[in-house]
């Protein structure tokens, strides 16, 4: 299948999730994969979750482009960082990955029956530049007993994932409704994803296929 799409300079994923790798293919975009491998920052108490989300991305997208410094094609740097964050009546509680079975089954239950937030922040990093940008979907789960969330947890899906679900693996079933970017949950905005790499020059609409329209 002939991409929409056609890549003006070399663009390289700082991220080894698979579900970002497929979002980029499926868009047609050729690109490398390089996942970061500093650590992850800490949040700082009072932190806004937003822009700890964005600091993490951009934390990773630098620490890939410095180690590309040596290329003479100036490689763009693609990172992402996903979190879910639960605002009750104590504040805002960023879920991350959780630590075990029973941490996944305690982080389901406090979804369980609620609305939440998913905010993907990616950064885009060239030559001297970076730009950070995210996007944020609302997600309301079903009020599933608590003996259906620990079967779930006990398969093993929620160990790698931020909030201790996949909406796109065995986690669908949880989610009563959505408001917002399904690819965003998922991991990666693509539609503002493939705004940035446009407006940034690193890649530009297929002139074939406009030629032929």
């Amino acid at each position: 299948m002939t991409s929409a799409f056609t890549m003006l300079r070399p663009l390289v994923l700082a991220s080894g999730s698979p579900r970002r790798r497929l979002f980029l293919e499926s868009a047609g975009l050729h690109f490398e994969i390089l996942p970061a491998s500093c650590p992850e920052p800490r949040p700082v108490p009072g932190e806004d979750p937003r822009h700890y989300a964005g600091r993490c991305a951009e934390s990773k997208a630098r620490s890939v482009l410095a180690s590309l410094a040596h290329r003479q094609d100036r490689p763009a740097v693609l990172s992402a960082d996903t979190i879910v964050i639960l605002r009750d009546e104590k504040g805002a509680s960023i879920l991350g990955k959780p630590r075990d079975r029973d941490d996944a089954a305690d982080m389901l239950f406090r979804l369980c029956g609620r609305t939440h937030e998913v905010v993907t922040s990616c950064c885009l990093a060239m030559d001297d530049h970076t730009e950070r940008f995210d996007d944020m979907t609302e997600v309301t789960f079903a009020p599933w007993p608590r003996s259906v969330l620990e079967a779930y947890a006990d398969s093993g899906d929620p160990l790698d994932k931020a909030g201790s679900y996949g909406i796109q693996d065995g986690g669908a079933f949880l989610v009563s409704g959505i408001r917002g970017s399904w690819s965003t949950v998922v991991g990666l905005p693509l539609d503002i994803v493939l705004e940035r790499l446009l407006k940034t020059g690193v890649i530009g609409l297929n002139q074939t296929l406009r030629e032929f329209s």
